[in-house]
């Protein structure tokens, strides 16, 4: 589902919903956690809390090395799917580029319309910045033994 299409869902979620209790945010962002350590998807996260009814749930994550902004998002979207596996209803939205994954989740808990959302971001692995090289000569490198002969030492070629 694209982003704007989740968004009008979650809307019609909050609008005929009330928020879950927080025990239930916690239980979200519990399951996240652990399914998050246990992937090895991002080589750091930290996810949160807050008051914010669209982001009940937060994350913000580092790729680890050698997984794409996109690996990491079909990823979070395998946990979500596990971690709200006893949902009464659930939605949710991955969208990716280079630079960023963005994961938009919203679920409800029972008939009432308890809600709980959720907005993890993830950036690329860093890349270490190369070590600067020595600039090439212009001259290829003269062996020592060449060199001393030119300089005009004598020495025993072996």
């Amino acid at each position: 589902m694209d982003t704007t299409g989740f968004r009008k869902l979650r809307l019609a979620v909050q609008e005929a919903g009330r928020p879950a209790e927080s025990w239930y945010a916690r239980r979200v962002q519990r399951a996240m956690e652990g399914a998050f350590e246990r992937a090895g998807l991002f080589s750091e996260f930290e996810l949160g809390r807050t008051d914010d009814l669209d982001r009940m749930v937060i994350g913000v994550c580092r790729c680890a090395d050698g997984v794409l902004p996109w690996e990491a998002g079909t990823g979070v979207e395998q946990i979500w799917r596990t971690a709200v596996l006893d949902a009464h209803w659930e939605s949710h939205a991955v969208a990716c580029t280079d630079s960023l994954m963005e994961f938009e989740g919203a679920v409800t808990f029972d008939e009432t319309g308890h809600y709980v959302t959720v907005h993890v971001v993830a950036e690329p692995a860093t890349v270490p910045e190369p070590e600067p090289q020595p600039a090439p000569s212009a001259e290829p490198a003269m062996p020592a033994e060449l060199a001393s002969r030119e300089a005009g030492e004598r020495q025993p070629i072996s």
